[in-house]
């Protein structure tokens, strides 16, 4: 399952480059940030429920 996600975001990704490279420079840019601001904000949503799902495993252990 992890795999096929995987190979599901970078087909996401290449296409996304793909779609990038044919707008004009600032247009670009522009969607660049967005796309960079949406993978950071899915980065420390999995950070979160990362360290979410770590204390409720102690809390059991302990």
């Amino acid at each position: 399952m992890k795999w096929t996600i995987a190979f599901l975001a970078l087909l996401a990704i290449a296409i996304v480059i793909v779609l990038v490279s044919r707008l004009p420079g600032e247009e670009a840019i522009r969607l660049a940030g967005y796309a960079a601001t949406a993978g950071f904000a899915v980065l420390i949503s999995f950070l979160i429920r990362w360290r979410a799902n770590r204390a409720q495993r102690n809390k059991r252990a302990g």
